[in-house]
């Protein structure tokens, strides 16, 4: 059995809190491979020095200057060097910021199709690189400032970014994973992922996941932790509770709401299932945000 994914929580990241969207910007600098590991945040980035392997959800693309990936939440990937260390900007948001205008449902739509009818990764040329480039350098200038309009820029140059990705011509080439996955076990569970990622709010239960793909609740019970490492409630708690957390630290709402919103029916099932993930309630995880907020202004 391979090893586990190692959860990030992003909200946690030392870089997160120099703007009111959940969102943060960074230039990094890998030195070193990064185990298989996923995050609650989205995750655009891109190449500027350094060559490697990234792997996502098991099918591996070499990464070079130029090379622009897109992670969806909780998409399971590791990183391999082949040379000494790496750049990258990486941009990670929550996915919840590209459906706050009903304009921007088709390009978030498509978004989440990612590894299904769009890549996950993009090569691009020197033309479409120097474009790219331009936009994560505006962002990460305007994230590290405190410039009039700096939320409303930063959103627009996310989604100018997106836009530009998905306009490039998708050689047959860089869908054949997706259209040519084998229904292993592995692929089934990143399957059930990928659409617990969509659907988390709903109402889920182990038998009804089950009945939706052919299989039944006590084998997707032990293959779901096998490969995830975790029990399909502890996944889809996680997933609500990463919802709840950017909520908690990024609006008005009320704890209640915030149950309701994510997908739980009582507050206290909520309370109980945040205090697991987070270690805190959500009380608590909320004061600690705006109090951290409030050294920035």
């Amino acid at each position: 059995m391979g090893a586990y994914p190692r959860y990030q929580d992003s909200l946690s990241h030392e870089h997160y809190g120099k703007s009111k969207l959940p969102l943060f910007v960074v230039l990094s600098n890998l030195e070193r491979s990064y185990p298989l590991h996923y995050h609650n945040f989205a995750e655009l980035s891109m190449v500027i020095e350094g060559t490697g392997t990234e792997i996502v959800g098991g099918t591996p693309h070499v990464f070079r200057e130029g090379t622009v990936t897109f992670l969806l939440p909780h998409h399971i990937h590791e990183i391999r060097l082949s040379s000494p260390k790496a750049l990258k900007y990486n941009i990670m948001f929550d996915l919840n910021m590209l459906f706050l205008s009903p304009s921007d449902r088709e390009l978030a739509n498509a978004l989440l199709k990612t590894g299904l009818d769009y890549p996950t990764h993009y090569d691009l040329n020197e033309e479409q690189r120097a474009h790219m480039t331009s936009i994560f350098q505006a962002m990460r200038q305007e994230y590290e400032n405190e410039g009039f309009g700096k939320d409303s820029v930063l959103r627009s140059k996310l989604l100018e970014a997106f836009v530009f990705l998905l306009r490039i011509p998708r050689s047959l080439d860089s869908m054949k994973p997706a259209v040519a996955r084998s229904e292993t076990r592995s692929s089934m569970v990143e399957n059930i992922v990928q659409y617990l990622h969509v659907h988390y709010q709903d109402e889920i239960t182990l038998g009804g996941l089950a009945s939706r793909f052919n299989t039944n609740a006590s084998y997707l019970s032990r293959i779901f932790k096998q490969f995830a490492g975790q029990t399909f409630t502890e996944y889809l708690h996680s997933l609500r509770v990463g919802r709840a957390a950017s909520l908690l630290a990024t609006t008005s709402m009320s704890v209640t709401e915030i149950a309701i919103d994510v997908g739980f029916d009582q507050t206290r099932t909520f309370t109980r299932a945040f205090k697991d993930v987070k270690g805190t309630t959500p009380k608590m995880y909320r004061a600690r945000f705006r109090n951290a907020a409030s050294e920035y202004v």
